[in-house]
């Protein structure tokens, strides 16, 4: 078998792998996020795309195999960028969301000008090298706008790892570890693919191992966020029939630097109750309680429930 037909062998490998992982988180994971789901969508686009045009023979079958694959590679970054999001506990707006969406559709109408516009690529033939499908281009003015925006993008996923290493939001330095090493693994190899030229698209395997490393660790973090759960339902437990916050509030004045609703949602803390709970009964959305809880915790200097509900324990105690 020679090189040519090993790398057509090496992407349709990949294509089905990338299938059954997406497949498989489908079918195994029962908490699933949209993001991380789409993720593995998007990677399974981009290395069909690559075998498609491997095996591609016309002009018209080869471009449209490129527009796929880059369909995948386009929105790829995006839903990166939506689970580093997500594992390092930042929320933003669905404005800034869709502004993202509309950025990643634009980049991809550009680059599907491909054969029809001389945007992109200014001129584009088909040449057969034993056997295998390969795209001869004359890069468009528009061309470096793909760059662009992965840079953009790549840009965007250290600046939020840093952000929440900073600011302390992520579960544990691991998991900051294991998000830096996707980013700059697919970076190096991207940056790398922009320096040498390859007859194969070595991003059709790192995208691979990025969702593996990304897979893992969402799971480490749902484990933990699971225990964590499993110790604020048993200390809620052991206080649920102790002192309201009246009661408390003398011997512990931090209460009082609390506003009204701030306490309404401090009360249903100590009851023990879900955000979306607390949603229910104050009328009010969830992500303003999460609002709320986040200033409790940094008033009443405590980083969590555990946190929380423990000092209200030491405190009861006293009162005892």
């Amino acid at each position: 078998m020679d090189n040519t037909m090993n790398i057509t062998y090496i992407y349709g490998v990949t294509a089905v792998l990338s299938l059954i992982l997406a497949c498989a988180y489908c079918a195994m994971v029962h908490k699933k996020e949209i993001c991380l789901m789409m993720l593995y969508i998007s990677v399974f686009i981009a290395n069909m795309g690559y075998f498609a045009l491997s095996i591609s023979k016309t002009l018209e079958e080869a471009l449209l195999a490129n527009r796929i694959a880059y369909l995948g590679n386009i929105f790829l970054p995006l839903f990166i960028l939506m689970t580093i999001l997500k594992v390092c506990r930042i929320d933003i707006s669905k404005g800034i969301i869709g502004i993202l969406i509309s950025f990643s559709v634009f980049v991809f109408l550009v680059v599907a000008s491909q054969g029809y516009l001389p945007f992109y690529y200014r001129e584009v033939s088909l040449e057969f090298v034993n056997g295998m499908a390969k795209l001869n281009k004359v890069y468009g003015p528009l061309h470096k706008l793909y760059f662009v925006y992965l840079f953009a993008y790549f840009a965007g996923m250290l600046g939020v790892i840093f952000f929440a290493f900073f600011r302390e939001k992520m579960v544990s330095y691991k998991h900051v570890g294991v998000l830096a090493v996707v980013v700059f693994f697919n970076l190096s190899i991207w940056l790398i693919e922009q320096l040498i030229e390859w007859d194969f698209e070595f991003l059709s395997v790192s995208y691979i191992a990025g969702e593996l490393l990304l897979l893992f660790l969402y799971g480490m973090i749902q484990d933990y966020e699971s225990l964590l759960q499993q110790k604020d339902t048993a200390l809620g437990e052991m206080i649920e029939k102790e002192p309201g916050i009246g009661l408390l509030e003398p011997e512990w004045p931090e209460i009082g630097r609390l506003s009204a609703r701030e306490k309404d949602v401090l009360e249903k803390l100590f009851q023990n109750k879900r955000r979306k709970e607390i949603a229910d009964e104050l009328y009010i959305t969830e992500n303003t309680v999460k609002k709320h809880i986040s200033s409790i915790f940094i008033k009443l200097e405590v980083e969590n429930r555990s946190e929380l509900f423990e000092k209200k324990q030491n405190i009861t105690k006293t009162m005892k």
